[in-house]
């Protein structure tokens, strides 16, 4: 191969390392590693129950993937760890966390993001699992955040609903609330009508409600939450769904259908676990305590307290046991019962820190001391109901024991009233044997007591007006921090999609300055090749060449220095060219350029193959169309023929060809790539040989901007 050969090849070459994507590797055959083999090794260990040569041989694992650079394979051992901590120790999360941290910073620094996220996630359900609730909302939402980038919607129902129930426990309701909605429609893009996840989610969302004292909205996702879990038939989840869901009817006023929902559950699933027949009794009980019926409760109860002495001192179910035992009796009056079981449910809360549970205890005991007529003691328990009432839900302690004044002060003027009472009856019995004075001072007792009922009557009516105002306000607060929610998240939004758009038009300016910066390089290094050529024909290879870069270069220039970084002002673009070109054949003032370009915009596509077309067609014309010292005028145009179809015409008056030679069809270089690249716009080459050289391209541009 000649020196013109080898330099056209250098050249292409070049061009290709800019324009033509990589091609990707194929796969190559996996081998396997130290690594896998100490794997495969430690799931033996699996089977002869050796925790310790298991645990070892995952760690020798670990160190051999690490040295060798495979950072994901160590990463997907440390969650193998887990698994088998899990498979030998049972649920012990300190030591499982600490296994997924350490996966989760190996898949982070190599930046595996799927795997980050799906870590992420059982992290923040180990969290939550934990009590840790603000640890546990970074985890899912950066999970999430996560997931999103990725444009994965895999799974997100389950991501959604624990990021609902963490927000609830936090207190943040109207966030727990979104999400919840977030999880109900993601099961539903997904097709999930009957799944598990999904029954679980509709009770999360009933929790909410519930929690917020919105009942009649709890109960519609209590109930469609219960018909999936019977779809599944899953006895646990269908008792558990079965148990909210007439605890709600029963704070609705409806305890009687409560009660029957209940019978029915119970009836067709027959629950044998002492935890469901826990649910099973105790929803009973509240129901028939709710509707009056003490007597039918009265088994119930008995059946509960024999329940208690199964389930052990520290399981939950001893304290909801506790507290319905302590309800009952204090329905059926019998206070001294009814102190004993709500002790008992003070101390488990105490005993567990189960501040809820605490609350409950104290509300239960001061409303016993209250029946009971212990106002000492009904005082102090209402005092610790409200104090700690007051860290739970931020309400000011002196208010409530306001109203415990109140409710004082009205329960002193009835028993007043019922001494008066009886005493007008005492007085009536005497009116026969009385003057017609005494039988006035009677009539004045009454009218006494009239205004002392009607008093009464006006305090009670305006407390209940008070209380009315209260629920009402508290509800307008819970929908004023959900639009107030809903107002931060949208401006947001707005701010984070503004930084994307300004991201992008920032990066799509550097990629043009370094693609015309790039370009600049070739140039400079073909410059430099051409230093060392000794053959002029080599030597106008690679110049010819050098125009051919630059005319690429320029397109790149105007993109990035234009605030329209898609399109290439024609206009412009030629009357730089022409410029370029000019001063590198310092033919000014001999050859003059005269254009009529229209004012067209053109995309990269467009505007690449255009350019060099030029640069070819200007070329060739200042070359050989004018003599040595002649004179003479190029003229360029660039017109639209009709709508969206463009001619381009190159045209000089230079001298022509002699001989009848047809130049469409020449196989020369200039010839060649002029004809490619028209076809490269799926347009039209044609050449015209009268009184000089015209080159005409015919193609047409779908997309364009008339500037």
């Amino acid at each position: 191969m000649n020196k013109i050969s080898y330099t056209l090849l250098f050249v292409f070459f070049l061009l290709s390392l800019l324009y033509l994507p990589a091609f990707s590797q194929a796969p190559q055959t996996a081998i396997k590693s130290i690594g896998d083999g100490y794997m495969a090794s430690a799931k033996t260990w699996t089977l002869k129950n050796d925790s310790v040569k298991c645990n070892a041989d995952v760690r020798k694992a670990i160190a051999a993937y690490l040295k060798n650079g495979q950072t994901r394979d160590a990463a997907e051992a440390y969650l193998k760890l887990e698994e088998y901590y899990n498979f030998f120790h049972g649920p012990g999360y300190g030591p499982r966390i600490a296994y997924y941290e350490k996966a989760l910073a190996l898949f982070t620094s190599v930046q595996v993001n799927d795997r980050a996220a799906a870590t992420l996630k059982i992290l923040g359900d180990f969290y939550q699992i934990e009590g840790n609730f603000p640890k546990s909302i970074v985890a899912l939402k950066s999970s999430l955040h996560l997931y999103q980038s990725l444009k994965k919607q895999d799974d997100l129902q389950g991501l959604y609903d624990l990021i609902g129930t963490v927000s609830a426990q936090l207190g943040k309701y109207g966030e727990a609330i979104e999400y919840g909605l977030l999880a109900v429609r993601a099961a539903e893009a997904a097709g999930d009508t009957s799944s598990l996840q999904l029954s679980t989610t509709l009770n999360r969302m009933g929790t909410t409600y519930y929690t917020i004292k919105q009942y009649d909205r709890a109960l519609i996702y209590f109930k469609k939450s219960l018909a999936v879990a019977q779809k599944n038939n899953d006895v646990d989840y269908v008792i558990l769904l079965a148990y909210n869901t007439a605890n709600t009817l029963k704070i609705l006023h409806r305890p009687q259908e409560g009660y029957a929902l209940m019978k029915k559950m119970a009836r067709l699933y027959q629950p044998k676990q002492l935890a469901n027949r826990v649910l099973v009794n105790t929803s009973y009980l509240n129901m028939l305590v709710a509707a009056k019926s003490f007597g039918p409760g009265r088994g119930f109860c008995d059946t509960l307290i024999r329940l208690s002495s199964l389930v052990g001192p520290d399981d939950r179910n001893q304290a909801l046991l506790q507290q319905t035992i302590a309800l009952y009796f204090m329905a059926v009056k019998d206070y001294k019962q009814a102190r004993i079981h709500a002790d008992n449910y003070e101390a488990m809360g105490k005993k567990t820190a189960n501040k809820d549970a605490l609350l409950n205890a104290y509300r239960t005991q001061y409303q016993i001391d209250s029946l009971a007529g212990d106002e000492v003691n009904e005082l102090k328990n209402f005092k610790k109901y409200t104090t700690l009432k007051d860290v739970l839900f931020n309400e000011k302690t002196t208010k409530q024991i306001a109203q415990l004044e109140i409710m004082h002060d009205m329960e002193k003027k009835k028993q007043e009233i019922k001494v008066k009472e009886t005493n007008i009856k005492a007085l009536q019995k005497q009116t026969q044997l009385q003057n017609s004075n005494i039988k006035q001072q009677a009539t004045l007792q009454k009218l006494s007591v009239g205004g002392l009922i009607l008093l009464a009557l006006l305090l009670g009516l305006s407390y209940n007006r008070y209380l009315l105002k209260q629920r009402v306000n508290r509800q307008l607060q819970v929908q004023q921090s959900e639009i107030n929610l809903k107002n931060r998240s949208l401006t947001n939004l707005i701010t984070e999609k503004d930084g994307l758009l300004e991201e992008k038009e920032w990066l799509m300016k550097e990629i043009h300055h370094r693609v015309k910066n790039n370009l600049q390089i070739v140039i400079s290094l073909l410059n430099t090749q051409s230093s060392y050529l000794n053959d002029d024909v080599a030597y106008k290879a690679i110049r010819e060449s050098q125009h051919r870069m630059q005319s690429i270069s320029l397109i790149h220039q105007k993109l990035y220095q234009s605030e329209n970084m898609a399109l290439v002002s024609m206009p412009a673009y030629i009357s730089d060219l022409i410029q370029y070109l000019s001063d590198s054949f310092d033919i000014a003032p001999r050859i003059r350029f005269e254009m009529d370009i229209a004012p067209v915009e053109l995309d990269v596509t467009k505007s690449v193959p255009l350019g060099l077309i030029l640069n070819e067609a200007i070329t060739n014309s200042i070359k050989y169309a004018f003599t040595e010292d002649g004179d003479g005028i190029i003229y360029i145009a660039l017109r639209e023929c009709s709508e969206n179809n463009y001619e381009l015409t190159i045209r000089d008056n230079g001298r022509g060809l002699t001989e009848n030679i047809d130049l469409s069809k020449s196989r020369t270089l200039g010839m060649s790539l002029m004809r490619g690249l028209s076809k490269q716009l799926s347009g039209t080459f044609a050449v015209k040989n009268d009184d000089g050289i015209a080159i005409i391209i015919n193609f047409t541009n779908e997309k364009r901007l008339i500037a």
